[in-house]
């Protein structure tokens, strides 16, 4: 079993990772959101192509943000848990 010391530096340690992991995804969101360009307007043919390419581009971004940020949510709950566990378990 772990001591406390090295349970609230352990805590602290996975704290940090997953708050950093989480900012990293709203920083790449929003680099992203303000990426975005409206297509030039000409044929219908261009516009489905665009928002057919784009909407790939899109589901594959958003899984990579959604599995980096759920990781990074998991990872931040199991630092929090370590530093705030009760003193009955030392």
């Amino acid at each position: 079993m772990l001591s406390k010391k090295a349970s609230k530096y352990s805590g602290l340690i996975l704290l940090a990772i997953g708050l950093v992991l989480l900012v990293t995804v709203f920083i790449f969101a929003y680099v992203e959101y303000k990426s975005v360009t409206a297509p030039e307007i000409g044929s219908t043919e261009n516009i489905i192509s665009w928002m057919l390419s784009w909407g790939i581009y899109l589901v594959m971004k958003i899984a990579f943000l959604g599995i980096m940020g759920w990781v990074g949510s998991i990872i931040t709950l199991r630092g929090v848990s370590l530093l705030t566990a009760s003193e009955e378990h030392y």
